[in-house]
């Protein structure tokens, strides 16, 4: 590596460069892997991180808190924030030039084009093997914190309205409770983009010791999440740190939910029907 071109660096791969010396030769590894694929880095998990420098997960751990971070997503907005121009901040795509009519055209495009490629992505079978699994489902939880939670409130109302006895909760002492009190012949169905949230990797450890099947929806095939799960649904959700809760992700992972939602609609159908009528009776009297 050549430590002597530093112009237009960064402060974080400068800070990289100057503690290179004093790193162990895996730590050395982590370094150089990020110094040559540095705009790539922040769209990987800890664990792609570890696999592609060939290292283990401790050692890029470690190999952050040497530079003084407080783990990986500390080191990571570092590095996105000297990385990322403040439009790509926003969308990737868009420019401080855009008038409304071209933002319009962009985002949207955006939007279909992460539907699209979540299409493609996701497996059939997959998908079929969890319809199956939530259809036979006695109780559904879904799991999820921050933006992911607000996608799991939305999949406990779908699958509410048609008959199937689903919950999600938005204070993570009570997520674990639930989990922890789960049986078999019970569904966890976990949402996270990143798949390295801490607080739904130890709810859906719960779950699975209690006997549930879990089924995770996720955009990082090699994230912990998927280490726990039955099933894994992937779906596309390229964003940079300090592109947290993009809609983009959430309409991805909406989505999934709702082929989920419909595929068990089909195989439920006079009951689904049957539920949805009444749930909207139930709230008709609440409308002008």
């Amino acid at each position: 590596m050549d430590l002597s071109n530093e112009q237009g660096m960064g402060k974080t791969l400068l800070s990289i460069r100057s503690h290179f010396n004093g790193l162990t030769k895996t730590e050395q590894k982590v370094a150089n892997f990020i110094l040559e694929n540095a705009q790539d880095i922040i769209y990987h998990s800890v664990t792609e991180l570890a696999e592609r420098a060939d290292v283990g997960e401790t050692t890029v751990i470690r190999f952050c808190r040497k530079l003084k971070f407080h783990g990986f997503q500390d080191f990571k907005l570092s590095l996105a924030q000297d990385l990322v121009k403040p439009s790509d901040r926003l969308y990737n795509e868009v420019t401080e030039e855009d008038d409304a009519a071209t933002l319009n055209r962009k985002v949207i495009s955006m939007h279909i084009e992460t539907l699209e490629q979540t299409s493609e992505l996701i497996s059939s079978d997959q998908l079929e093997k969890t319809i199956e699994l939530l259809t036979a489902a006695n109780h559904i939880h879904f799991f999820g914190v921050g933006s992911s939670g607000l996608t799991a409130l939305q999949a406990a109302h779908s699958f509410s309205r048609i008959g199937k006895q689903s919950f999600a909760k938005t204070d993570t002492h009570f997520q674990a409770m639930t989990a922890a009190l789960m049986h078999p012949g019970d569904v966890a169905v976990g949402i996270s983009i990143s798949g390295s949230t801490k607080d739904t990797l130890e709810n859906l450890s719960l779950a699975k010791k209690a006997g549930a099947k879990i089924v995770v929806i996720t955009s990082n095939a090699r994230s912990p999440i998927t280490k726990l799960a039955d099933i894994e649904l992937l779906m596309v959700a390229r964003e940079n740190p300090l592109q947290g809760s993009s809609l983009a992700a959430k309409i991805s992972q909406l989505a999934v939910i709702d082929i989920l939602n419909v595929g068990v609609s089909l195989k439920i159908k006079d009951e689904a029907l049957k539920y949805r009528e009444i749930t909207a009776k139930s709230i008709s009297e609440k409308l002008y």
